[in-house]
């Protein structure tokens, strides 16, 4: 039997968190407490946009405040963090820009970058150059294109020293809350699938093998089953173990100034667990061959809502042709798409929204 105290205490930790306000002080209170510890130097902080609501807000006064309350904990530890839409001032993201200094991707750009830490190979990956692609153009998305694909390439090849690839991005490819039109949005079905001369990101995170990916935007926890394609891969008694597709994760919870996001019923098929609480998730990485990963509630104390095991063979990567072996069901094919994609005029329908119809 797995004894959970003495993996907590080997494993690195790595927390993923949109924090605003609601979660802020149980946030800070759980790190300044672990910042004793021998593990300390071993955790990150990363936040997938949307990071202070705004950053840009009074003339950056908004994000002057937030920096400042998460002081503490961020200038003894690494944060990491992506754009957001909510990091677009109109500036070409001039805010976000000037305030954090990510690792250098050759481009002179923080909004995407790579860094090994540990087994783990970490991506943060830019939507927002596709969010806003007819304000700044289709060089950035491109560019990141380029430069994704050459490092997953080289990921891909150094998997026998770092086995597990990791993107953190803001806007996913798939969700089911209610309140939102995300995930049949044009901008979304453009990130994931491209449009035109814009290549979408899920063709090159497949192809390369990518096995976890986080992202935020929505107000809320969802974890899907494995899925890629249209495919879910759910057919057997661990789909997380030797996945045949990427598990994503939305964990966009930590707070909010429009409330609580409510979720569309019934559940996609996709989805493996959907929470509403505030909260954030903490990734253990407890070796070459097993994650452990929690979301924590702080409307209920700071206590575990959902916890999932990866595990996968050294080697493992979950590509097409493994995922070809095996059994998956179908998506069910959408009912509506946003009339701004011309790709799906006429093929669809536009008159309700559908809750499989990402």
């Amino acid at each position: 039997m797995t004894n959970w105290n003495e993996i907590r205490d080997k494993s690195k930790l790595f927390t993923h968190v949109n924090t605003e306000r609601e979660s802020l002080f149980l946030f800070q209170r759980s790190s300044l407490a672990y910042m004793g510890s021998p593990q300390a130097w071993e955790k990150i902080f990363v936040f997938s946009g949307d990071i202070a609501y705004d950053l840009h807000t009074e003339n950056g006064i908004g994000g002057d405040n937030f920096t400042r309350q998460m002081e503490p904990v961020i200038a003894y530890v690494p944060y990491m963090v992506i754009a957001g839409n909510h990091e677009d001032d109109l500036k070409n993201f001039s805010n976000y820009k000037n305030r954090f200094v990510m690792p250098d991707n050759g481009y002179g750009d923080n909004q995407f970058y790579s860094f090994d830490l540990g087994p783990i190979h970490f991506l943060g990956v830019s939507t927002e150059y596709y969010g806003f692609f007819n304000e700044y153009g289709h060089m950035p998305v491109i560019n990141q294109y380029n430069w994704l694909e050459n490092d997953l390439k080289q990921a891909d090849a150094n998997r026998a020293a770092v086995p597990w690839i990791l993107s953190y991005q803001h806007r996913p490819f798939y969700c089911s809350n209610e309140n939102s039109e995300e995930c049949t949005s044009f901008e979304n079905t453009l990130i994931k699938s491209g449009f035109e001369d814009l290549p979408g990101l899920e063709s090159l995170y497949l192809k390369y093998g990518m096995d976890l990916g986080f992202w935020g935007h929505e107000h809320s926890y969802e974890r899907f089953w494995p899925s890629s394609g249209r495919q879910i891969f759910n057919q057997t008694s661990n789909p997380y173990h030797n996945a045949a597709a990427p598990t994503y994760i939305v964990t966009g919870a930590a707070g909010c100034h429009s409330g609580h996001a409510l979720f569309e019923n019934p559940p996609s098929p996709a989805s493996a667990s959907r929470i509403n609480d505030y909260g954030y998730t903490m990734l253990h990485v407890v070796n070459k061959t097993h994650l452990f990963i929690e979301q924590i509630s702080v409307e209920a104390g700071n206590q575990v809502v959902d916890q999932i095991w990866l595990s996968k063979d050294l080697q493992h990567a979950p590509k097409p042709d493994y995922a070809k072996t095996q059994q998956f069901i179908q998506f069910p094919e959408p009912k509506v798409c946003n009339p701004r994609d011309v790709q799906c005029r006429g093929k669809y329908s536009h008159k309700k929204r559908n809750p499989a119809s990402f």
